[in-house]
């Protein structure tokens, strides 16, 4: 008779990939499996399997003590613990927590079939003629010749090869004027509730990665309190990956600041290649998508790419905004430009990587002695391989994607979110968007009040006569009585008092509006959306104009005339 497995893991994505895999290779009988380590206690009682393949890094009971538990069952079933990381370590603690085998899930291939051969020979069907282990696939060298794509390739099993996400936190994003005058662009907040570096971190967890690395450089405080030790997004794992914050500082001789997207990778080598992971997945954390990274680590480990990356179609009017690309057939990439003000195309890369890790560390420090190079990956890195001919493949991302880094994509952005249907959804509950959130009273408009096509949060208030139009509050702002808001983004804790009208503006924390002032206007004769912003812990007098386009410095008293934000 087959064998009887129980998959224990926590992540959906890998159990199905699991599923997919025994069903192809051996005929063996999955009877169930579980999320967590309490969960497959419970399992085994019920189902009474032969072999339990059990992860280790688990919410509540990890791996390790629910085999402690199943161990100590009369009857036990064999358990085999599968990891991302081949140390001394975990083997030690797998031994000690009783289990009978262990296995690196890139290993899973080649480890794995034999030694359940091994372990359970007689329950394996005898007519079906011994599987031989699959070829690991390896990253080369630049230098090497390519390596022939082994004929039993497994898409759905590639995504277990141990990836380290590096997601780019650093630049200075100074398009985005005063809103970036106090804090990183990935930092900015979006949508109300949310700062832009959510919707990189809740695509990592939802795509089952997470041993996430942020890298930062430029104002970093306010990044460093909102993502604090990860867990909104469960990246609070102290035995196996979670978040690590890596800063330019690395000790007394070394306080260098990075001078592109590769240096900063480059700086922090050490700790990107820890553990030698198979893949990096470098990812900017300055965009608003979402994107299941899964399938593009597979396209990757699929073509045995040096670098896949992910690109989306721009109109022509915006490709000289990004680096664009020209590709055959199998999607390989034949040319790269960087921000050309001639672009030959409008596949454009969205600053999301896939590097096989010997490839990375060649490229890297071949850039760090080229004394030409601005030591970036777009304008360096990726011209190089492309010229060189090596493996470069594009994976075309359908779903919606927007580099927010102008006042005006901003501003464009928030306002696709109040169209029926919005242009980008974020109430879609398979793809939650985490973030870290304040403990705030329930949001209240009052009678008398009017609010139409808005996102409001917790703790907003719109008082008696006020009229809120196609507008973001986020929490804790305050409307007064017969003021105005339309088309305009507020941020937190910000007010604006009676009868004052804000029209078309983005107005950052903790900003006072005084009684009657005006901020921008709805007027657009010259067609622009002429976007008022006014920066942090700014008050403006009663009865003031700021008028339509003008930009205010954070931290000033307004009472005549305004101080402007020197422009980009």
């Amino acid at each position: 008779m087959p064998a009887r497995i129980l998959l224990v893991d926590d992540s959906r994505r890998f159990i199905e990939s699991a599923e997919r895999f025994f069903a192809d290779e051996l005929r063996v009988t999955v009877v169930g499996s579980a999320l967590s380590g309490k969960e497959a206690l419970d399992q085994v009682a019920r189902l009474n399997p032969d072999l339990v393949l059990m992860d280790v890094a688990m919410p509540g009971m990890d791996g390790l003590e629910a085999t402690q538990h199943i161990k100590a069952r009369a009857n036990a079933p064999l358990v085999i613990i599968l990891t991302f990381y081949d140390t001394p370590k975990y083997r030690q603690a797998a031994h000690q927590a009783g289990a009978d085998g262990f296995v690196p899930k890139a290993d899973f291939g080649e480890k794995l079939l034999p030694l359940i051969f091994t372990l359970l020979p007689d329950l394996i069907e005898p007519d079906r003629p011994p599987v031989l282990p699959a070829t690991r696939l390896h990253t080369r060298p630049i230098e090497a010749p390519p390596i022939q794509r082994p004929a039993c390739t497994r898409s759905a099993w590639l995504s277990a090869l141990p990836v380290r996400t590096v997601i780019m936190a650093g630049g200075d994003g100074t398009r985005l004027g005063v809103l970036t005058a106090r804090r990183v662009k990935p930092a900015v907040p979006f949508a109300g509730k949310y700062r832009i570096i959510d919707f990189a971190l809740s695509n990592c967890v939802n795509s089952g990665l997470f041993d996430v690395m942020v890298l930062t450089q430029y104002l970093p405080h306010s990044l460093n309190a909102h993502i604090g030790v990860g867990r909104p997004w469960d990246l609070d794992r102290g035995f196996t990956g979670g978040i690590r914050m890596l800063h330019p500082y690395r000790d007394r001789a070394h306080i260098d600041w990075q001078s592109g997207t590769a240096n900063a990778v480059l700086q922090n080598l050490s700790f990107v290649t820890d553990n030698d992971p198979a893949l990096v997945l470098v990812l900017a954390g300055d965009h608003v998508y979402r994107m299941n990274y899964g399938p593009l680590l597979a396209f990757h480990a699929e073509r045995q790419a040096d670098l896949t990356i992910a690109v989306t179609d721009v109109s022509i009017e915006d490709a000289p905004r990004f680096g664009v690309l020209a590709t055959d057939g199998d999607q390989r990439v034949l040319a790269f430009q960087e921000k050309s003000q001639r672009p030959t195309s409008t596949l454009a890369s969205m600053g999301i990587y896939v590097f096989s890790r010997k490839v990375l560390e060649h490229c890297l420090h071949e850039d760090h002695h080229a004394p030409d190079s601005s030591h970036d990956f777009g304008k360096d890195i990726i011209p190089r391989l492309v010229g060189s001919g090596q493996r470069v493949f594009a994976y075309r991302h359908e779903g919606y994607w927007m580099d927010v880094g102008t006042i005006d994509t901003y501003w464009r952005v928030h306002m696709d979110l109040l169209r029926h249907p919005p242009a980008f959804n974020l109430n879609d509950r398979s793809w939650v968007i985490r973030t870290r959130s304040e403990e705030r009273p329930p949001m209240l408009i009052d009678a008398g009040a009017s609010a139409q096509a808005c996102l409001l949060t917790d703790g907003v208030v719109i008082a008696p006569g006020a009229v809120v139009e196609r507008s973001i509050l986020s929490p804790g702002v305050h409307i007064g009585p017969g003021a105005v808001v339309r088309d305009s983004i507020v941020f937190t804790d910000s007010y604006v008092d009676a009868g004052a009208h804000v029209e078309r503006a983005i107005i950052d924390k903790n900003v006072i509006v005084g009684p009657d002032a005006r901020v921008g206007r709805c007027d657009d004769a010259d067609g622009s959306p002429g976007i008022t912003t006014i920066g942090k812990n700014v008050q403006i007098a009663a009865g003031l104009t700021i008028d339509r386009g003008m930009s205010i410095s954070p931290d000033v008293y307004l009472e005549q005339e305004p101080l402007l934000w020197p422009s980009a």
